[in-house]
């Protein structure tokens, strides 16, 4: 089972992606102000909307490939952490993006 990611490595990631923590769980993103409570940050919902296309892009670049080949890499990568811990979902799909980042 992976562990939990620390509140720095979320605040990390939100930041990597253009997103700037205000203060007291809010966080300052293409909306607005949206406030989130500790690991709340971290769902398939926020990932998928900030963290995604960032890390695709980021694939697409590294790997001078089309996105489709990029969603394949991150994908199998999330599936290889999955298998090892289902049901943590957001989880896993975030220490896949994790390693996009910090290659």
């Amino acid at each position: 089972k992976q562990e939990q990611p620390t509140q720095e490595q979320i605040k990390e990631l939100w930041e990597w992606c253009g997103l700037r923590y205000t203060g007291d769980g809010r966080w300052l993103c293409p909306e607005g102000l949206i406030h989130w409570q500790g690991t709340d940050a971290v769902d398939l919902n926020n990932l998928f909307k900030y963290a995604v296309p960032i890390a695709i892009d980021r694939i697409m670049a590294e790997q001078q490939c089309s996105s489709d080949l990029a969603y394949a890499i991150l994908f199998k990568k999330w599936l290889q952490k999955l298998e090892l811990d289902i049901p943590n979902h957001a989880g896993t799909l975030f220490w896949a993006i994790w390693e996009v980042i910090n290659r």
